[in-house]
């Protein structure tokens, strides 16, 4: 592709020095071009580009921008053609303001450039003294691409991006030509810098970071993890930091705004930062971009990439795919680079010589009975992520454990999540054991994987103890720089109850106990993974992590339905069934594929299918829950669990314990119940009571109490002491005070979430929370956002009536309320409500009654916005009712705002209008208000009416200095006058207005100049 290059500077206030040219930066051509030619487009970049739904809007601004720099000479246009058979690299150099401008659109009135074929790609050149040309070079790796793919999803920073989607779309494009995707799991830029520093200097040929990214007063920064999962604000220095002297060659910065200057420009992009840290090329995005372009962006360029394509290439087809596939914001995507862009990253698949990718996962060896690969591929995995990353930092950096124990309820994803893991740690020998394990098998499995033949004869030599002949393997493979990870799947087989729990089987106890001796006498990094339904009794686990799964919730949840058929958004499955299905899978990842399948079959009477599950649910305990297990469950053991059945959400040890206060030897039958599988627990450590066991929360006796207790201990440990509650959480403490009759707890939460759901448009979910809270008790608030969302809803006659009521509940001292809610009320009635003037005017007598009462105790009076507000909406409609010829309605409007005006602003007379001389928008409103009534009077014939409503306008006029609709008055009074007869009256005021709108060159001025020569006329007869 050849290089054109252009560097824009701005030499004066309205100027900007254009300098162009090819090859050599000495040999330019220079333009001077005119800003102002294109400030709109430097204004509308600067309040908030982009985020169009009228991609016709692109080409117009494309064009303008086009045209702009193309000029009347052409020149642009003559180079493009000069060398479009090659391609172009249209190296763009800017500064401040003209850096906001959208170049990526430009458009030549065919087509968008990068549309092209071949394409026309904008590149954004940082140059300075040192760099005088974009030069692209760099020899291709004969390997196949490796990326480095981080994602960031800090706690309580929402929405929560699909980034396993985003990993599944790179890995799904990248089929035919397989690339090496590593990942780092934990977010955290320090992390990250570890894992970077653990390769060769230039093994990553990309990095792409994936999260939310922002501007933090006018700073870019891009919001990564702390090594405990909180949010971290990185900066481009961060990242920089971490990644010194190991940067990548190119940066995907896959986050909002990474490509977008501050502060009107004077601050550099996330992405220009990056390249004066050492970067070569960036990728960034100029404004908040949809989740789902960004990652069909990310799938699109590393399928191009990973074929062999330039850097430039691969982005040109990226936009060309984005724009052929209706991507709405395709143009936010933006390349920067410095001095030397990379070409090729990696040379294409049938290089010979070419060094092939490793395999993408170990899924193929999860295997269940039947000899079928039981866990999802790499690319349908979703959540788990807190569980992931305590079980990557054990895996990967601890010293003290030799492996993780995952266990669980049946279905859960425990195989899953081990699966997951050996993708995540590919430097690792991965074995896979499915069930039972003995020395034989063990031996077997592991001599498969030594490549030395000395090696496998001294494992396989029987005459020598395990643990020794371990400890050799394992030590001459460390050496090797290749340690084994050892994941021993169902590891329930292995297993026999004793008493209240389970013990390891005589001859699996002597194989696990000399793997473990033997990794920890080398001090090795060899590592375990087991995963087994139930927590068990061995010494040795003292030396392991051990991660519990709970079910799966919230966004987690929401991602595993989007990947199943029938739970889909798009599933034309009725609503009904699928939220039915749901229920009885409880976050049970098995459960619901199982239920996916069921949903999809229109041979089956499904309906019929959930029903009998419901009432019976024997067929789905089946799937999960060994039969055995249920034995286990004493009459105190049941009732526990039974009373923890109050809670729907996972939640903290001691609120369980609060609803079980009854139970002896609580904190034992918690970890028993925990160790069996029978108390899910979350990430954070909070418990949750299955819905599929045995259980029901009905047969404890005084169940409202229960909720009672529950209510107020959630409301303890959540809303007074955490700092950021989710909604599901505060859902959670409104369900369970609703249910308990905790009046206090209901309102004050049931009102948040009617405020945010209104907020959101959520108008049904406020509906039913607010009609539910007043059933139980009476409140203003209640009633006040129930209106609201009446009124959202399109409700007109519910709205009014809450309005109403809301107005009748709230308390007389309440004034700031009661003004909110009359406001809200009437704005509402006189726009859409069916208007009857005895309702107006109670609601009238309330709005002056609340008045009275703040002048009373504080002398506070209403804001002039809210009076405009007010008085408009009266305005408008009583224009409407003007064209519906309902005369008498518009009037008794017009004359409620004037009430308005004088009795709440106090401005009926020229003394008191002193008080307010800088109100001019306040006294311009009422004068027009009073046209609008004379205007009424005169076609009713009641000129000396008309006249006086005229003259008050016109000193309102004045006192407002609105001299141009003072003129317009006194030209009507004076017209009035005329057409009465009395030119003398009609001349005074004609003469004056003629004499304003001269000065101020008003159009009427013509019309006017002729009623006074008929004036004039008529004095001459009549003389």
């Amino acid at each position: 592709m050849q290089t054109l290059h252009l560097d824009l500077k701005p030499v004066a206030e309205n100027y900007v020095e254009l300098r162009y040219f090819v090859d050599n930066p000495n040999q330019y051509e220079k333009r001077s071009l005119l800003l102002t030619d294109i400030a709109d487009l430097i204004k509308l970049a600067e309040r908030d580009y982009y985020v169009s739904f009228f991609p016709e809007d692109y080409t117009v601004t494309g064009r303008q921008l086009y045209n702009w720099l193309d000029g009347s000479d052409r020149w642009l246009q003559s180079l493009l053609d000069k060398y479009r058979r090659e391609g172009i690299v249209l190296a763009i150099a800017t500064t401040e303001k003209l850096a906001h401008l959208p170049w990526e659109v430009l458009h030549d009135g065919n087509g968008f450039l990068v549309q092209r074929v071949p394409a026309i790609v904008p590149v954004r050149w940082v140059s300075d003294s040192t760099v005088k040309k974009l030069t692209i070079d760099g020899e291709a790796e004969n390997r196949a691409l490796q990326i480095l793919f981080m994602a960031t999803s800090p706690l309580n920073v929402e929405p929560v991006l699909d980034f396993e989607g985003e990993e599944a779309r790179i890995l799904e494009a990248t089929k035919r030509q397989p690339l090496a995707l590593t990942v780092e799991e934990s977010g955290c830029l320090s992390e990250l810098g570890y894992l970077v520093d653990g390769y060769d200097r230039d093994y990553f040929d990309v990095l792409h970071l994936t999260g939310h990214a922002t501007l933090q007063d006018g700073q870019p920064r891009f919001i990564t993890e702390t090594a405990t999962g909180e949010a971290f604000y990185a900066s481009a220095g961060d990242i920089a930091q971490e990644l010194q002297f190991r940067l990548p060659k190119l940066i995907f910065l896959s986050g909002c705004r990474t490509g977008q200057a501050g502060n009107l420009g004077s601050v550099p992009s996330m992405a220009e930062e990056l390249l004066k840290s050492g970067a070569k090329a960036v990728l960034g995005w100029g404004q908040k971009v949809l989740d789902s372009d960004a990652t069909a962006a990310a799938a699109a360029l590393y399928e191009e990439l990973s074929a062999g394509k330039q850097i430039t290439e691969a982005v040109a087809c990226t936009y060309q795919t984005l724009i052929k596939n209706k991507a709405r914001d395709w143009h936010l995507l933006r390349l920067y680079a410095a001095g030397n862009l990379p070409s090729s990253l990696v040379t294409p698949l049938r290089t010979r010589g070419r060094k092939p990718a490793p395999p993408l996962s170990v899924s193929t060896q999860f295997l269940d009975p039947a000899g079928k690969v039981k866990v999802p591929t790499r690319e349908s995995f979703v959540g788990r992520r807190r569980q992931l990353q305590n079980c990557l930092r054990v895996l990967s950096q601890s010293t003290d454990e030799v492996g993780v124990l995952i266990h669980g309820m049946g279905g859960l994803g425990k195989s899953s999540l081990a699966a997951r893991l050996c993708d995540r740690l590919p430097n690792f020998e991965r074995v896979v054991w499915v069930g039972r394990i003995d020395e034989a098998n063990l031996v077997s499995r592991l001599a498969e994987k030594l490549d030395d033949n000395e090696q496998r004869k001294s494992l396989q030599n029987y005459d020598e103890e395990l643990k020794f002949r371990l400890r050799r393997v394992f030590q001459e493979s460390h050496e090797e720089a290749k340690p084994f990870l050892l994941v021993l799947d169902d590891f329930e087989v292995n297993l026999e109850p004793r008493y209240q729990s389970y013990v390891l089987q005589s001859e699996a106890a002597e194989v696990m106990k000399a793997l473990v001796w033997a990794i920890r006498e080398n001090s090795t990094s060899h590592r375990i993974i087991i995963t087994c339904r139930y927590d068990f009794e061995f010494t040795q686990l003292q030396n392991f992590q051990k991660q519990p799964l709970d079910a799966l919730q919230g966004a987690d949840l929401q991602k595993k339905f989007s990947r199943l058929t029938a739970f889909s958004a798009k599933s034309q499955v009725d609503e009904a069934l699928k939220s039915q299905a749901q229920k009885l899978a409880d976050g049970n990842p098995r459960l619901l594929e199982w239920l996916d399948k069921i949903l999809q079959n229109t041979t089956l009477d499904v309906a019929a299918i959930l029903n009998r599950l419901a009432a019976d649910p024997v067929e789905l305990r089946e799937q999960v829950l060994a039969e055995a297990l249920l034995a286990q469950m004493d009459t105190t053991m049941r009732e526990m669990l039974s009373r923890g059945l109050v809670f729907e959400l996972p939640v903290p040890r001691e609120a369980l314990a609060a609803v079980c206060d009854t139970i002896p030897n609580l904190e034992d039958y918690i970890n028993r119940a925990v160790a069996l599988g029978l108390l899910e627990v979350s990430h954070d450590q909070a418990l949750r009571v299955p819905r599929i066991l045995p259980l029901a929360l009905a047969l404890i006796k005084e169940t409202n109490l229960l909720y009672k207790n529950a209510a107020n201990e959630l409301y303890r440990l959540w809303w007074q002491k955490v700092e950021v509650l989710t909604e599901e959480q505060k859902i959670e403490i409104y369900r369970l005070a609703l249910l308990g009759k905790e009046e206090n707890i209901t309102v004050e939460i049931g009102r948040l979430l009617a405020q945010f759901w209104n907020s959101k448009y959520k108008y049904k979910k406020t509906v039913v929370v607010c009609k539910d809270i007043l059933k139980l008790v009476k409140n203003h608030q209640i009633m006040y956002y129930l209106a609201k969302a009446e009124e959202g809803l399109g409700h007109t006659s519910e709205a009014i009536d809450c309005y109403t009521k809301a107005l009748q509940l709230c308390p007389l001292e309440d004034e700031k309320t009661r003004l909110e809610i009359f406001q809200a009320g009437i704005n509402f009635y006189a726009r859409k409500g069916p208007l009857e003037q005895d309702i107006l005017n109670e609601y009238i007598r309330v709005y002056f009654g609340i008045l009275q009462i703040q002048q009373e105790n504080s002398n506070i009076r209403p804001a002039l916005a809210e009076v405009f507000s007010l008085t408009m909406t009266f305005e408008l409609r009583a224009g409407i009712a003007i064209r519906e010829n309902q005369i008498e309605l518009a009037e008794f409007l017009y004359k409620c705002c004037l009430d308005f005006y004088d009795k709440v602003c106090e401005i009926p007379t020229k003394i008191q209008m002193g008080e307010y001389s800088s109100v001019n928008g306040l006294c311009g409103s009422k004068a027009r208000i009073l046209c609008h009534l004379g205007t009424i009077n005169l076609n009713q014939g009641k000129t000396n009416e008309c006249r006086e409503l005229y003259l008050q306008a016109a000193q309102l006029f004045d006192y407002a200095g609105d001299d141009h609709n003072r003129a317009v008055t006194l030209a009507a009074i004076g017209t009035g006058w005329l057409r009465q007869g009395d030119t003398v009256m009609a001349l005074n005021y004609l003469h004056e207005a003629s004499a304003i709108m001269q000065l101020l060159v008003i159009p009427e001025l013509e019309v006017v100049n002729k009623l006074i020569a008929e004036a004039q006329s008529e004095q001459e007869k009549n003389s």
